[in-house]
């Protein structure tokens, strides 16, 4: 069920995307070159300070090299049109870091796990399969998203119908079975949240919090904002299908089903202040445009 799950929410990011959109950053790539590098950057590498200078609890520890590995996640996609960012610029980095996650996942997940150094608690060395692993992201990532893009293409006008319906189900159903996979091997579960959760909700201010720092250096505050929130938005589901099904461990997927919580929560909040910052400074320019008339 859970591959099934992320293989649609994958269709539906694919049919977010036209050839358009690609000729588009062709024309005017800043946003997007800048937006891709910090987000492929700043979530790993807090990560991996993280790692190295805090003693994690061993299964806590894999749960958040892997969730580091993982690209931004399509709930993005939904913060960023409630806090009025770019809604294209988000679209395009959170497609576009899902397909280079095919080169950097394995790449980034077996670096993050030997700084982790968790050998010792796990009675040996932690790691990755390629071959497995490269298969799962060829069938929940590449596949689905080639398929949105069809359907996009000869369908259109049901894509643009029903699009919104689609992608809302999908994402239900995602982290509805994530939330099911954690209630039935609780035991698992349980012994990494006391650990994962203030650690998650940490991950996400500091990650969400330098990628606006660093994007807002070269980039408009609404793409800026944009880049903090898939800086800090990761793809669960796959971080979930990692742990469960190519490293086959229940209790290392615990952090991914944790990070759900908090990153929704505190995402919604970065929306709706970045929602009220941008409507109170149309306001006041709209007051200086009027000048002493207004009064």
């Amino acid at each position: 069920m859970l591959p099934a799950a992320l293989f649609a929410v994958m269709v539906t990011v694919g049919m977010e995307l036209t050839r358009k959109d690609f000729r588009d950053l062709a024309a005017a790539p800043k946003g997007f070159l800048a937006g891709s590098a910090i987000q492929l950057i700043t979530f790993p590498a807090i990560a991996i300070l993280m790692l190295w200078l805090v003693p994690l609890p061993a299964a806590t520890a894999v749960g958040l090299a892997i969730v580091a590995a993982c690209p931004s996640g399509g709930f993005s996609n939904v913060l960023t049109l409630l806090g009025r960012g770019d809604l294209a610029l988000s679209i395009s980095l959170t497609t576009m870091s899902s397909l280079a996650a095919v080169a950097t996942l394995p790449l980034l997940l077996s670096f993050a796990l030997s700084v982790a150094d968790v050998a010792a608690d796990m009675g040996g060395p932690v790691s990755v399969p390629l071959g497995p692993t490269l298969g799962q992201l060829f069938l929940v990532v590449l596949l689905p998203v080639a398929i949105g893009m069809w359907a996009r293409a000869t369908h259109p006008a049901w894509v643009q119908r029903n699009i919104d319906r689609v992608q809302q189900a999908a994402q239900t159903l995602l982290y509805g079975i994530v939330v099911l996979l954690a209630v039935q091997d609780w035991e698992p579960f349980s012994t990494g949240i006391e650990a994962s959760l203030p650690l998650a909700a940490a991950m996400f201010l500091l990650s969400a919090g330098a990628g606006y720092f660093f994007s807002s250096l070269v980039l408009p505050q609404a793409q800026a904002f944009t880049v903090a929130i898939e800086t800090g938005t990761r793809n669960v589901g796959l971080s979930t299908l990692v742990a469960l099904t190519v490293l086959d461990r229940a209790d290392w997927a615990a952090f991914g089903a944790v990070y759900i919580a908090p990153a929704s929560a505190l995402g919604f909040a970065a929306a709706l202040a970045h929602r009220r910052a941008r409507r109170l400074a149309r306001q006041r320019q709209l007051k200086k445009e009027r000048g002493p008339t207004a009064t």
